[in-house]
């Protein structure tokens, strides 16, 4: 028997920051029970970070990575790093 679910729906996502549109499949009983509450990382184990965070906060991964790619581990050893 396997532990593997179907990716039955089609979610369409639409990045607010660049417009670019993304379909991500998923499974329907685990995008609900990520909406009922579940760590979507838990809930979804099987889509990457990038399609999580596109779900989380509809901004595609280079937008992320522009946004955020400069909170890398090696510039937050201290507060005191990120002031120029």
């Amino acid at each position: 028997m396997s532990n593997i679910k179907e990716r039955n729906e089609t979610v369409t996502i639409i990045c607010h920051q660049c417009h670019t549109k993304t379909e991500i499949k998923a499974n329907t009983s685990d995008l609900n029970d990520w909406c009922n509450g579940k760590l979507i990382q838990d809930a979804c184990p099987y889509l990457n970070a990038t399609e999580r965070e596109l779900l989380i906060s509809q901004m595609c991964g280079n937008c992320f990575d522009e946004m955020y790619g400069f909170c890398s581990d090696d510039h937050l050893t201290s507060p005191e790093s990120l002031v120029h």
